[in-house]
């Protein structure tokens, strides 16, 4: 009987170790199994994303054409508050595609179009990063409502003061 219990003495420190080793093999293959699929994530989402969106969605790649920023002089404008006397100065930065000269030869109906824009706004519409991207796009299109062959592609403000 002594003979036994010493076999099973024998076999129990057996089974640890090769279930010890067979856990770190299954524990190893995991961690491959994870790196493989991030490195996969990662290959996916920088090439095939970007290629797959614009033709699931029919969109036309953009066309790299050459543009204008044209500075406007600044705009220093009341604003609507009631009962506040506030004012605004902007400086303008306007993006036109490299066409014709329509821009130059429209810039006072463009300016007088921005003031009427800037003119009718109170602190509160402004205010917010939102406020300002409406702005934004308002000025851009009054813009284009004046502008016939070349149409503004983008507004920057680099100057935006409130006092």
């Amino acid at each position: 009987m002594d003979k036994d219990v010493d076999k099973g003495k024998d076999a129990v420190p057996e089974n640890p170790k090769k279930h010890a080793k067979s856990f770190k093999l299954l524990f190893i293959g995991a961690g491959g199994l994870v790196v493989l699929l991030l490195i996969g994530g990662v290959v996916y989402f920088f090439f095939l994303s970007s290629s797959s969106s614009d033709s699931s969605e029919g969109k036309k790649p953009k066309e790299n054409v050459a543009s204008a920023i044209h500075k406007m002089d600044p705009f220093l404008v009341n604003l609507a508050d009631p009962g506040q006397l506030r004012y605004l100065k902007v400086t303008l930065h306007i993006e036109t595609p490299l066409k014709g000269e329509e821009y130059e030869k429209r810039l006072p109906q463009l300016r007088d179009s921005v003031l009427s824009v800037l003119s009718s706004k109170q602190f509160k519409d402004i205010s917010t990063s939102d406020g300002k991207n409406v702005l934004r796009e308002e000025i851009k299109e009054k813009m284009n409502q004046l502008l016939v062959e070349t149409k503004v592609q983008n507004i920057y403000f680099t100057e935006f003061v409130i006092q």
